[in-house]
């Protein structure tokens, strides 16, 4: 069993025998534990907390500035694990500037994940003491991403922790405090599971319904400040609700191109539209023929199903064809006829596939239209523009997209949120 005492007579040997200061040199130990504090100063420096199996806690530092682990090899662990995973770490060990032996973390391998054996339960790293600590300026100073010293200590009570506000971003605030997200988010009753132990405002319970009204005003003009894109020259207050996307973007395809463009061949082919918002405005309301691809089976909403079941029986039209696969090459080559002669490929914030259809619409020159939302950039850690630009965030993601080909277009739909469309018509 390997213990936080081993570790330290272990440290001591290890300086007694004078082995070099150089990472190549130093013994490699390996320590099994759970995973049970996180503190991330910046993409490529975390420090946390590893308790062990005598249950004494040894504090881990993830650094990119050591060469064993890259910065998007950080930003994949970062993600991957979680408080209160089982874990096996590799790395080799410091003592921090306080005398506490510091284990620099180079591997890690997740045995057991928290999510898989307490399934819907949170792990409440409140009970353990942790021993984070004030580290040398120059762990964190000369970390390659830049950074200044700074104090980590155990996660404050709520009542000290309501107006650090600068260290959030986006947060909803109520007279100076940072409001609680889940604590508002349900009409019906508080929904916070953390309760008196979560670090956010929830105020008076008896004030719950006229807290929660403000929360939902202040949250609303927020997002349409926030989403205001650079180019979208609309007011953020006309904008129309995101419910009413799938609308506007097939009134937009439509005035672009007319329902006779549209209606051509195959028809329109709708990538990654699992709820058929695209499919029932452009199928069932105009009768342009749209084929759905997603791998999920589609799964309309109830305002929806009814108005497909009063499509089919005015039009005989009922719900459109779906593809339940991806857009790939196999299903390219089954449904080769499809995509030959289609008119259109479209998709509404695809996510993973937005990049699909442009590159598939390319090769086939056919015209396209996406709305992009999100980057997915641990799915894509490689992608770079042509500057050699990291695509890690929403701008340079439509750069990279854009990038792909001079002739491709942008404009702005009347919905907060993503409203941008990048599209390509004439080859």
């Amino acid at each position: 069993m390997r213990t936080l005492r081993a570790l330290r007579e272990e440290y001591d040997r290890m300086q007694d025998a004078a082995v070099g200061t150089d990472v190549e040199s130093r013994p490699r130990h390996r320590v099994y534990g759970q995973f049970v504090r996180k503190r991330n100063l910046s993409k490529g420096l975390i420090f946390g907390d590893i308790k062990l199996e005598d249950n004494d806690l040894v504090e881990v530092m993830i650094r990119a500035a050591d060469g064993a682990l890259t910065i998007n090899e950080i930003k994949q662990l970062n993600w991957h694990m979680h408080l209160g995973d089982m874990v096996t770490a590799e790395g080799w060990l410091k003592l921090a500037e306080t005398g506490a032996l510091l284990f620099v973390l180079t591997a890690v391998r997740i045995e057991h994940a928290w999510s898989e054996l307490h399934p819907g339960e949170y792990f409440d790293h409140s009970q353990y003491s942790t021993i984070l600590t004030k580290h040398r300026s120059g762990d964190v100073a000369n970390h390659g991403n830049g950074g200044s010293s700074e104090t980590v200590s155990r996660t404050l009570a709520p009542a000290s922790q309501t107006k650090t506000a600068t260290k959030y971003t986006n947060m909803v605030m109520i007279d100076g405090m940072n409001a609680c997200k889940y604590y508002f988010a349900s009409a019906a009753r508080p929904n916070c599971f953390r309760g008196a132990q979560c670090h956010f405002w929830h105020g008076a319970p008896e004030d719950f319904a006229a807290n929660r009204q403000r929360w939902l005003a202040q949250r609303l003009a927020q997002r349409q400040q926030v989403s205001a894109i650079d180019g979208d020259e609309q007011d953020p207050h006309s904008k129309m609700m995101k419910a009413q996307r799938a609308r506007l973007f097939c009134d937009w395809l439509v005035e672009l191109l007319g329902e006779e463009c549209m209606q051509a061949g195959t028809g329109v082919v709708d990538v990654a539209g699992g709820k058929g918002e695209i499919a029932v405005q452009l199928w069932n309301r105009r009768g342009i023929p749209t084929t759905l691809i997603d791998p999920r089976p589609m799964k309309m909403t109830k305002k929806n199903r009814r108005l497909v079941a009063k499509s089919t029986a005015q039009n005989e039209r009922g719900p459109c064809p779906q593809i339940v696969g991806l857009l790939d090459d196999a299903t390219l080559e089954t449904h080769r006829e499809l995509f030959e002669n289609c008119a259109l490929l479209v998709g509404m914030h695809p996510d993973e596939a937005t990049e699909l259809i442009v590159d598939t619409a390319l090769r086939l020159r056919k015209p396209f239209a996406v709305v992009p939302c999100c980057v997915m950039s641990r799915l894509f850690p490689d992608r770079r523009c042509a500057d050699g630009t990291e695509v890690a965030t929403y701008e340079t993601f439509v750069t990279y997209l854009s990038e792909k080909d001079p002739r491709i277009q942008r404009a702005f739909l009347p919905f907060s949120g993503r409203n941008q469309v990048l599209y390509l018509i004439d080859y």
